[in-house]
């Protein structure tokens, strides 16, 4: 994982961001590293466990191999 702001301060951002990690402690310890409410962003919903798949129109795949991820989506405010 990039030790990265997702969101530079005073950048064009989008609508929604969505933090996929492995685990609920990793999802709070992101939001907070990542300032989310100093850049304009809410919770959503609460953080919740996962399972993510990814389609082309014809074919499903799972994502992560599997693996159960937890999501934490913001939207600006």
């Amino acid at each position: 994982m990039t030790q990265e702001a997702i969101i530079p301060q005073g950048q064009d951002s989008a609508e929604r961001v969505t933090i996929i990690v492995p685990s609920f402690d990793q999802a709070a310890f992101e939001i907070h590293r990542q300032n989310m409410w100093d850049k304009g962003y809410r919770l959503e919903a609460r953080i919740q466990a996962h399972q993510f798949f990814e389609s082309n129109g014809k074919k499903l795949n799972t994502m992560f191999d599997g693996a159960i991820m937890y999501a934490a989506t913001f939207v600006r405010v």
